[in-house]
């Protein structure tokens, strides 16, 4: 598996999020470092975009901690079962990515 947008384009205030915050500060990391570690450590890839020299250096120094398992059950509890971007299962928005061309395959099974 891959994380696509492992940060989730910063949505719902994640950097700031006091919870993953705490943890950060448990380990001298920042708050980033903890969410692509949390996904390493659950064997994800992730690939985090970035074009500050300074956060790419940061992405790349999580290998030297480990997150506890009680860090990885609350990493795991802040999840909301939800996609950050859009529901692949919502006909409305699948029509909305794929348009006409959605329609043109309902048109060519008539």
């Amino acid at each position: 598996m891959e994380a696509w947008a492992p940060f989730a384009e910063g949505k719902h205030n994640l950097f700031e999020n006091e919870t993953i915050m705490t943890i950060a500060d448990k380990y001298g990391k920042s708050t980033g470092q903890v969410i692509l570690r949390w996904l390493l450590q659950r064997g994800i890839t992730v690939i985090p975009k970035s074009v500050h020299p300074q956060r790419m250096a940061e992405n790349i120094n999580v290998f030297d901690f480990e997150l506890s398992a009680d860090d990885m059950k609350t990493m795991a509890s802040l999840d909301k079962g939800e996609s950050q971007f859009f529901d692949h299962r919502d006909p409305v928005t699948i029509e909305q990515i794929f348009g006409s061309s959605l329609q043109q395959v309902k048109d060519s099974e008539i």
